[in-house]
């Protein structure tokens, strides 16, 4: 059995300002509605409660998905696990990973977010992605991926064991 050095889940952070920001702009815009004489007031009541139904549903659906998909790493390699219904678990060895990439756009420095993606040779793809990683676990995760791969690579690889007929 393998120990996990660190899991890692995703943050919903900027999931849970873009439910806000839902709520906000279309609460204004219903109140600005409001404002013409046309509009009956049982429909602006039934929009303002659609409208907070909307965005209540939209900050636990973030929430769900920040916590259905997470990283293991430990001592032989990553595995991602997601999905609440259809689970997926992806699971790369240190001595198969050719780069580690971290990306911060402008607004996930912002909120101390960031990307990680782990790269293997052989496919044109990225294998494990995941969004909206808080900064930091992300500095301490590359720092030990990376030393875990040139570990890998300065053992030799396993020898297959001989077959009798």
């Amino acid at each position: 059995m393998v120990e996990t050095e660190f899991a890692v889940r995703c943050s919903g952070r900027i999931d849970y300002l873009k439910a806000i920001a839902f709520g906000i702009a279309f609460g204004y815009g219903a109140m600005r509605l409001h404002s013409y004489s046309f509009v009956p007031s049982f429909s602006l009541n039934l929009a303002y409660m659609l409208i907070g139904g909307f965005a209540v549903l939209l900050v636990i659906v973030a929430f769900i998905r920040a916590k259905i998909q997470y990283i293991d790493v430990d001592s032989e390699g990553v595995t991602m696990h997601t999905g609440l219904i259809n689970k997926k678990t992806m699971y790369v060895p240190y001595r198969k990973i050719e780069e580690v990439k971290i990306n911060r756009s402008l607004i996930d420095r912002i909120f101390f977010l960031g990307s990680l993606g782990i790269d293997t040779a052989g496919t044109a793809q990225v294998e494990i992605q995941m969004n909206n990683v808080p900064s930091h676990y992300l500095d301490r995760m590359q720092a030990y991926i990376r030393r875990k791969m040139e570990e890998a690579r300065m053992e030799p690889p396993p020898q297959p064991k001989p077959r009798r007929f």
